[in-house]
This record gives structure tokens, sequence and C-alpha cells, in this order.
């Protein structure tokens, strides 16, 4: 009851707290720079590409492979730089300095006023990748990958360099692999070759020697060993050779067997909306003010120690009233008995 009647005692001090909280609220809020998003989506192949079948988890989608990756990828500062000078938030943050301020840091004056020092630009893009890009899966083998950024520019960039540099990554991983099996066969072939050149002279030496031999070496055991010998050779050369002519072209279109394609590439960026953004504000600021309006009361009334009724004379002095005069009209009082007179 008291609270009540200190509360009714002081309506303007309790709502102030209130309409304050509500102004903050939406004065932060409008004080954040302006977001745009804009989504791609991967087509993800069977296996994780540069990977074989065997270190593919055949437990879980593809996409969520390639998630995983991607997400692992964004972790890596050599990573996100390059992400973000291929996508123009390098370029951007660089000609806005203070444009990735978000938070306190974005109300003008207050930024200056904390005497926060701007960080190097590439410092930025890590930080800001961390958050503002997100790899999700729309499906067993769709990864959809959205950025977010200060312009619908730098959002849809953003969101392409992330796809350009992985499969940039990836080409190079699997290029690099290619390019070792290229150099394994390089070497089987010419030793192969060797190993069939001595094969045949060989042969063709003995053939010298021993005219009178059939040239299918019937009827000579030598002759039919080093037959097989060559024939052998040829066979393992012709073998290795195809291997190598395979690893080759599999090393040419490196690039193009990265294990994903772009289905829907990211347009330009939709701003964000902000009646959203505010009315969660609001109602923050609406719940805080609140609960400092109620505080506020609660401290008056606990250092209230006047007696507006007969009880609070009795709690506060120990005494019983007798009777009470109430205001009248015209200024007379009337008096009232309460109780027995102490």
């Amino acid at each position: 009851m008291r609270f009540l009647e200190t509360l009714f005692r002081h309506r303007l001090l309790a709502i102030a707290p209130v309409i304050l909280g509500l102004l903050v609220a939406a004065g932060y809020e409008v004080a954040q720079p302006h977001s745009y998003t804009s989504t791609g989506d991967l087509w993800v192949d069977a296996t994780t590409p540069g990977q074989s079948n065997a270190g593919t988890n055949t437990y879980v989608d593809p996409s969520t492979n390639q998630q995983l990756v991607i997400q692992e990828l964004l972790t890596s500062r050599s990573f996100d730089i390059s992400v973000g000078q291929r996508g123009g938030l390098a370029g951007y943050l660089g000609a806005h300095p203070g444009g990735e301020a978000t938070g306190l840091a974005a109300i003008p004056g207050l930024k200056d006023l904390m005497g926060s020092s701007q960080a190097p630009v590439d410092d930025q893009i890590v930080t800001l990748l961390a958050t503002e890009v997100t790899v999700a899966t729309a499906g067993p083998q769709i990864d959809a990958i959205t950025a977010t950024g200060p312009t619908s520019a730098v959002a849809a960039g953003t969101a392409s360099a992330v796809m350009a540099e992985y499969a940039s990554q990836v080409a190079q991983e699997q290029t690099a692999s290619d390019q070792l099996a290229v150099t394994y066969y390089s070497q089987q072939v010419s030793q192969t070759l060797v190993a069939e050149q001595t094969a045949e002279q060989n042969l063709e030496s003995f053939r010298a020697a021993n005219p009178g031999v059939p040239a299918d070496g019937t009827g000579n055991a030598t002759a039919t060993a080093l037959i097989q010998a060559a024939a052998d050779a040829t066979t393992a050369y012709e073998a290795l050779l195809q291997q190598y002519d395979t690893a080759e072209l599999t090393l040419e279109d490196a690039s193009n067997n990265v294990g994903f394609r772009v289905i829907d590439a990211p347009q330009a960026g939709t701003p964000i909306s902000t009646s959203k953004k505010l009315l969660g504000a609001g109602l923050a600021g609406l719940l805080v003010g609140i609960v400092v309006s109620l505080l506020i009361m609660s401290a008056l009334t606990a250092a209230d120690k006047t007696a507006y009724r007969a009880e609070d004379i009795k709690r506060t002095l120990g005494l019983e009233v007798a009777g009470s005069i109430g205001r009248v009209a015209g200024g007379t009082s009337g008096a009232s008995p309460q109780g027995t007179q102490a």
C-alpha cells in the first residue's frame, strides 16, 4: 500500500525512467550503421573437394561436410584477409575509417571520448567476418553463404569472395596433389622406358648372335625369356604412360574439379529491416526503464518516514491513536473517535 502511495505521489518521477529508457534505446539503435545482407548457394558434389571417398564422412550430408570446411577456413586470418581484399570490404574500410564501428562506438563523438584507437584494416576484416559471414545447409547438397556488409555492394562482394576464395583454396590444394601425381608418373614412365629399351636391346643382341633362332623364340629357352621380358616391359611402359596422361589431364582441369559449383550467385544486398531492431530495442529500453522506476520507488518508500495513517503512528511511535481530525470544506475541522485514549 505504501509503495502505491509513493507511486501516485511521484508519478512524474516514476514515468521518467521509462521514457528515458525508450529514448536512449531508440537513439542507440538509430545511431547504428545500416547493414545489408546477401546470400549465395553452392551445389555440393557427393564428396568433399580435395578428399578421397575414404576421407569423407558418409554419415552426414555432403553439404554438412562442406559447411564444416568453409567455417573452419573462416577462422583463418589469411583466408579472411583474402576474402576482404577480393570482396571489396578492405577497400571500404580503408576509405571509411570507423565505418565498422558498432555499439557505443557508433554514436557520434562517443568513440573519440572513449579514446579507442583505429585497428588496422586487416584486423578489422578478421573481426567482422567472424560475425558477418554465416554458412548454413539448405539441403543435403546445398550450402547457403550469407554475408552482412555496410553497403549493398560490399555484402554481395563478400559473399561472392567467400565462394571464389574457397574455390581457389581447393583448386590450389587439388593442383598440388595432382602435380605430385604427374611428377610420380613421369619418373615411373622414365624408368620403365629405360627398362623397355634395355629389354629390346638384349633381345636384339641375342638375335644378332644367334641368327638361326626363330623370331618367336621357338625351341630356345633364352630367346623365349628375352621376348617375354621385352613384352612385359612394353606393357608396363604403356600402362604407366596412360596413367601419366590421365594425371596431366586431371592437373589441367584442377580449377574446374573443386567438387562444388555456384547455383545462385549472390545478388545486390538487401537492407536489414530497422523496424524489428527498433522494436527489440524499444522493448529492452522499456524493461530497463520499468526496473529503474521500481527501484527508485522502492527506495523512496523505504526512506519516507512520514506518518500518513494511524497505523504509521503506531508503527513509528508505538502509540495508539485516539482520534483523527480530517480536512473539511470551509476550513473547519471535525473530530472522530479512532480508538481508546492511551
